[in-house]
């Protein structure tokens, strides 16, 4: 085991694989209850942003549709982004003030889950199928994690997954790894006459969201290990006995001590 610094005072133990599977293995014969591992998706799982690849497709491909178009610009007017033209400048605006850090994380990720309004969940999961395979997704899995996922089969230990992406991506970026789509919360848009409506229709999966998000698909909530690896994860890793950072971001290292018992995973 070696310690990683934080901000030169805080340290945090960097631990492999098989410590952190020690480390799971012993607090799962401590509960009498059921247990769970609850994962972020995004930097998490795999490396990069699904969330990120689709709605940057959806850009390329100015494939936004006039059903968003009301709801991007009282958006763009809420935050103060110039709201030229229709729902593609109006989106791509709002992109670029998130990217500028102008446009709050936990209403940016929303908006890029419902910001295809007018489409088919069909014509969605056609998109997201293709940008899953031109980033090659499969080869951004992480293989460090790979033997955790392995444990909880083993032991019919349940693995959620709790992301800010929208649900459609996450689905599919996820049921390689054997996870079904009841046990994802993700960023989902209403669905109104078999096409997205341009608004949420469950709440937002971000920071304290995810918990509550988890709460609500795993009512008893004893999280035997949580993994993340940004700072709005940080609610999620403090549920679980064996919390969990990979590939932290700098926000999520500067919050560390706020988390009792962090581990960083080798990867």
């Amino acid at each position: 085991m070696t310690a990683a610094h934080l901000d030169g005072s805080a340290t945090i133990p960097r631990e492999s694989t098989t410590d952190i599977l020690r480390r799971i293995e012993a607090a799962h014969g401590t509960y009498a209850t059921r247990t769970a591992l609850a994962f972020d998706a995004d930097g998490t799982l795999w490396e990069g942003d699904v969330g990120v690849d689709l709605f940057e497709a959806f850009l390329a491909g100015r494939f936004a549709r006039p059903e968003a178009e009301a709801a991007l610009r009282r958006e763009a007017e809420a935050f103060g982004v110039a709201a030229e033209g229709g729902a593609h400048e109006i989106a791509s605006a709002l992109y670029a003030a998130f990217n500028a850090e102008r446009y709050p994380e936990d209403r940016a990720f929303a908006m890029m889950a419902w910001a295809f309004a007018g489409w088919r969940e069909d014509e969605l999961a056609a998109l997201v199928d293709r940008v899953l395979e031109e980033k090659g997704h499969a080869g951004r899995i992480r293989p460090a994690l790979l033997p955790i996922l392995d444990w909880a089969r083993s032991r019919g230990v349940p693995v959620y997954v709790v992301s800010a992406s929208p649900r459609a991506v996450i689905e599919r970026a996820v049921a390689r790894l054997g996870v079904a789509p009841e046990r994802i919360a993700a960023m989902t848009p209403a669905v109104r006459e078999g096409r997205i409506a341009p608004e949420l229709g469950a709440p937002a999966t971000y920071g304290e969201g995810k918990t509550r998000a988890l709460e609500r698909i795993f009512p008893e909530l004893a999280v035997l290990a949580a993994f993340g690896d940004s700072a709005y994860d940080a609610a999620l890793l403090r549920t679980a006995r064996v919390p969990v950072a990979v590939s932290p971001s700098p926000k999520l290292l500067a919050v560390a001590d706020l988390i009792p018992g962090l581990v960083l995973l080798a990867t």
